[in-house]
């Protein structure tokens, strides 16, 4: 999603970045359907270098059907007749895992596509450990997605072993704290200590890609001395924001989905409209909260989360005539034009 830059980059200007990568010998590319157009910024550069990468992407759907007709909606966006690793997206809840587990869910179509050749293998992400661990203990899923990085380690804790033993895939994100950690070179090299398979990295320009490429290339592990800076900075990170350690939740009595809310509330510097359609999908919202306090009590960076979430429900149900707007230039085929405009007139958006 990184190639988005800031929502005011052409779609040249990303498949460019993409060429570059693949050049410079980054061998895997990962996108998913939920990225706006990053599937098919990606896919101009497929025809040319498709047998360079192993290209991965995702779908939200929970029903064979729907993950049928997305996966062929990949195909034709990234511009190729097969995608290495296809996974099921952001399973979060017992329930979700349920649903695509059984007869009818997504699942069963990956299955019919490996068995068909259209898939290699079949992928899993979430930002549950718990829900991930038991979807990698059913032993159908080939690699799994995971955040990790100097303020999220305790996930990883839980699910490596796990994926260790089954011969799993680790696939890395969210290694730079969504762009809230200051020192980059410091937090990639944190996470590639790491027993894992690939660090994920959403590279908004060149600049950026070599920088990464560069602390590849010369990975030395961090010293002592550098690993309790990197903590220290991690500790007083000045801009308060959700881990999401998913503690509160555990212990809030309406079922109010915490860290949820807050990633949803992320998307809105991405795309509003879709921002404000996911938050109307949750069962539970912001209204549910009973201000009884357990989330504040349990949060161990001492967040005011019920501040937050308030704020979230506040920007998240504004924009009805914006939402009108977005979705009519959608059928016009004018939003890409207008959102660069108004970016453009706004300035870019912060780096990361």
């Amino acid at each position: 999603m990184g190639i988005l830059n800031g929502r005011d980059a052409s779609p040249t200007e990303g498949t460019e970045l993409v060429q570059e990568a693949i050049s410079q010998g980054i061998n895997l590319i990962e996108t998913g359907r939920g990225y706006f157009d990053s599937e098919k910024i990606i896919g101009e550069a497929m025809p040319k270098l498709r047998d360079k990468v192993v290209l991965a992407s995702k779908t939200y759907m929970r029903t064979a059907r729907r993950a049928q007709k997305e996966l062929e909606e990949s195909l034709e966006r990234l511009k190729t007749k097969k995608i290495d690793i296809y996974q099921i997206h952001y399973v979060q809840y017992p329930q979700e895992l349920e649903q695509v587990m059984a007869r009818g869910g997504a699942l069963e179509a990956l299955r019919d596509a490996r068995s068909q050749g259209v898939i290699d293998f079949i992928g899993v992400t979430s930002h549950n450990p718990e829900v991930l661990s038991e979807a990698l203990r059913t032993d159908q899923f080939d690699t799994v997605q995971l955040p990790l990085s100097v303020v999220e380690r305790e996930f990883f804790d839980l699910v490596y072993p796990v994926a260790r033993d089954r011969d799993i895939g680790i696939m890395i994100m969210k290694s730079l704290c969504g762009g809230n950690i200051r020192s980059i070179k410091e937090a990639l090299r944190y996470v590639l200590s790491h027993e894992v398979s690939s660090v994920l990295i959403g590279c908004q320009s060149i600049e950026e890609l070599k920088e990464d490429i560069e602390v590849a290339e010369h990975f030395r592990p961090l010293s002592d001395q550098e690993r309790m800076q990197l903590m220290e900075e991690a500790r007083n990170l000045p801009d308060k924001f959700c881990r999401r350690c998913r503690y509160c939740e555990r212990r809030c009595p309406a079922g109010v989905p915490v860290s949820d809310i807050f990633r949803i509330e992320d998307y809105l510097i991405l795309s509003a409209t879709y921002a404000r359609d996911e938050y109307r999908k949750l069962k539970i919202n912001v209204t549910d909260c009973r201000e009884c306090g357990q989330c504040e009590k349990t949060c161990p960076y001492g967040l005011p989360v019920r501040e937050y979430l308030k704020r979230a429900h506040k920007r998240l149900t504004r924009g009805k005539v914006e939402d009108f707007a977005v979705n009519v230039l959608r059928r016009l085929k004018l939003y890409d034009l207008a959102r660069k405009l108004f970016f453009d007139l706004m300035g870019r958006v912060p780096r990361r």
